[in-house]
């Protein structure tokens, strides 16, 4: 056998001549033949591996037969068996047909003569029972295998420089994803399922891991252009092959590129609203919150970009957390006047009162955009700034009727609660309650009023007058305002306060805020008769004018009405110089567009209208906006000295860094800077609550001490 191997296989092999397909096709059938003939030695003489090798403890025949074809032809013609083998592969891979039948026999000796090395490599029973053995790979991987990988990593090596080179990313990626799927089949097809993990990792490092920063940073095709053109597929791709075992980097400059986009999307939102305020200056208009579209915006960025990571990249955590990241950016700049806290209140305020810009909204459609808000309310710095905003637009809303729909704003409260927890909605869920409280107490008003001659004095009234009871504490505080009312509405007043009295039994107490109402005056004019919606001081004002039969000045008008000259200007401008319901007619010899001290006011006899009901809207009496901030700055005072006080008590001692750490990460409703936390540490000092602690040379420790 072994004279045969070197004469009819190795000698044959080992002709120069003889190279590539035609070199593997005579060592394939060589091989093929040799299995033939080891078998039927086997079974001509299987008497003496019954007998004689069992009893003597000799190697089987087919032991025999397979270790000869290992020493004498497989040891001489290996090399140029795996660089055919090899070539054949790489011919494939170009695109050539191949017989895989013939590679898989080649690939095949290289299995079996590690079984043939092996510990159970004396008792082999038959050809067919080898064939089927658990394989002992150490001649495959160091013989074929390794060779095979660095031919791999050479090959694509090439190749991927050339597709880098001609092609698009996207369309490089395709090339590399059929060659990752190829490479997967050719497993399959004539190697040991073992090569497959090292081969996918060989193919990834090489075509993916080496140029991953070229291909998501590329100007024109690249991660950033998929993103402007909304490549989606191609984006898919891209995250799938990152995420493959072998890429160094994985998917982090994937996030990197995504949160840059996110960003500088935001910013152009940031940009058009100065653009659109640079154009309102140039045609000397003013700023606004009842601008919508840079909130819309946001929250069309927001689904855009949530639809991608959920899509696109999975619900990939790096991802969740760069978009994160990228709206807390520019979520907290401010592109004017009004902060972006401000405009997405707004926006809420406007939604819940049943539209968006100049669209009006179905419930469910005013569901779905207040969900949307809340996903950019997350992102927030200053939350507190937010619920107290919100609380004053909520009060306005219940108490001059605009909400639409009672449902959504509980709907809202309940979700500001999961996100920010029971404290953070208390006063808000107060407002409700109270409001809704409101027609109990009306209506036993109205009882009380009928129980005696009480409702007598109020005849000149349409109606019984609703009064609005709120809770100080709950409702956004306002300054009280002195007014003269009508002997017909102080009737009214008095009436309920002797009402409240007898209800509490004189445990609670009222204020009255004028400011706050709201009425409704029947105005008859030579023209026509109007119903007026106007505040509770407008309706004083009109009271004083329809007695007056002689136009009267600014300053008598402020004495009748009980305000003062700022406020009074106000309610008279509201009246006098809107343009289209002038009810009052105002003389001077200054701007008719302002309130001069020398003007004069009477009813405007001339005023007529095509609409029969309106309403008429006062600018308001405070610097409500400004008012809020400072009661949001004076808040959190309160909160970070609470904080400091709660965790030096818990502490008793603490560094100064470490104090300052704690209290930021606590303090979750709003962006704490360290400059706040080092006075409020400093006040609290002054106040005892807190010591530096010294050495012994009286030098500050960096540490303080808790003082009970």
């Amino acid at each position: 056998m072994a004279r045969f191997l070197k004469e009819h296989v190795v000698a044959p092999l080992l002709d120069p001549s003889l190279v590539g397909v035609a070199m593997l096709e005579k060592f394939s059938k060589a091989w093929h033949n040799h299995k033939i003939m080891t078998k039927w030695i086997q079974q001509l003489f299987q008497h003496l591996d019954r007998g004689y090798v069992l009893n003597s403890a000799t190697e089987s025949l087919t032991s025999c037969g397979m270790k000869k074809f290992l020493n004498v032809a497989f040891g001489d013609t290996c090399e140029r068996v795996r660089a055919g083998a090899l070539d054949m592969i790489n011919r494939e891979r170009a695109g050539n047909e191949i017989d895989r039948n013939q590679l898989k026999n080649c690939v095949e000796v290289f299995i079996v003569m590690g079984l043939c090395r092996g510990s159970g490599s004396k008792d082999l029973k038959s050809v067919d029972k080898m064939l089927k053995m658990n394989p002992e790979l150490d001649v495959y991987i160091k013989d074929f295998e390794e060779p095979f990988l660095k031919s791999t990593k050479e090959y694509y090596h090439v190749e991927g420089a050339t597709w880098l080179h001609s092609d698009s990313v996207p369309e490089y990626l395709s090339r590399v994803e059929a060659a990752l799927a190829e490479e997967e089949m050719r497993v399959s097809w004539y190697l040991n399922s073992a090569t497959d993990q090292k081969l996918q990792r060989t193919c990834v490092e090489t075509l993916l891991s080496g140029p991953q920063t070229e291909l998501v940073e590329r100007p024109n095709s690249g991660m950033y252009a998929l993103l402007k053109l909304e490549k989606g597929e191609d984006l898919h791709r891209m995250f799938r092959l990152f995420q493959l075992d072998g890429v160094e980097l994985g998917v982090a400059p994937m996030t990197k590129v995504f949160q840059q986009f996110v960003e500088d999307q935001g910013e152009a939102l940031l940009d058009a609203r100065r653009a659109e305020i640079k154009r309102l200056v140039s045609e000397k208009k003013k700023e606004t919150l009842s601008d919508p579209t840079m909130i819309m915006g946001m929250l069309a960025l927001y689904k855009k970009t949530n639809d991608m990571v959920k899509n696109l990249f999975e619900n990939h955590l790096d991802f969740q957390k760069a978009m994160k990241v990228a709206f807390q950016e520019f979520m907290n700049k401010e592109a004017g006047k009004y902060a972006n806290v401000e405009l997405l209140t707004a926006y809420c305020d406007g939604v819940l009162k049943g539209h968006e810009a100049a669209e009006k909204l179905t419930e469910a459609a005013m569901e779905d955009r207040l969900e949307s808000v809340m996903n950019l309310f997350v992102y927030l710095a200053d939350k507190d700034m937010f619920a107290e905003l919100y609380r004053d637009a909520l009060a306005k809303r219940l108490l001059n009727k605009k909400t639409t729909s009672m449902e959504l704003e509980k709907h809202m409260i309940s979700r500001l609660k999961q996100l920010q927890g029971p404290p953070f909605t208390t006063k808000i869920e107060g407002m409700i309650k109270d409001h809704q409280m409101c027609d109990d107490n009306n209506k036993q008003f109205e009882e009380y009023l009928a129980q005696g001659d009480n409702s007598a004095s109020l005849s000149e009234l349409a109606e019984t007058p609703k009064v609005q009871v709120l809770t100080l504490g709950f409702w956004p505080s306002q300054q009280p305002r002195p007014v003269n009312l009508p002997p017909v509405l102080a009737s009214a007043q008095s009436h309920f306060e002797a009402f409240y009295q007898e209800k509490h039994a004189g445990k609670k107490k009222i204020q009255w805020q004028f400011t706050l109402g709201d009425a409704e005056v029947h105005g008859k004019f030579p023209k026509g008769t109007y119903r007026l919606s106007v505040s509770t001081l407008q309706a004083v004002a009109l009271v004083v004018l329809n007695e007056q039969a002689s136009p009267l000045g600014l300053d008598e008008m402020s004495q009748r009405i009980g305000t003062d000259e700022e406020v009074t200007k106000r309610i008279l401008h509201s009246l006098s110089c809107n343009p289209k319901y002038k009810v009052v007619k105002k003389q001077g010899q200054g701007n008719p567009k302002t309130i001069n001290s020398d003007d004069t006011f009477a009813a405007n006899e001339k005023f007529s209208s095509k609409s029969k009901r309106f309403t008429i809207p006062m600018a308001s009496l405070d610097n409500v906006g400004q008012a809020i901030k400072n009661k949001v700055v004076e808040d959190r005072s309160y909160l970070i000295d609470a904080s400091v006080v709660r965790t030096m008590k818990a502490r008793k001692r603490m560094t100064h860094h470490a104090l300052v750490s704690e209290v930021a990460n606590q303090l979750q409703t709003f962006n704490a800077r360290v400059g706040d936390i080092k006075r409020r540490i400093e006040n609290l000092i002054e106040r005892e609550y807190l010591a530096r602690r010294e050495d012994a040379d009286g030098e500050w420790t960096k540490e303080y001490d808790y003082l009970a």
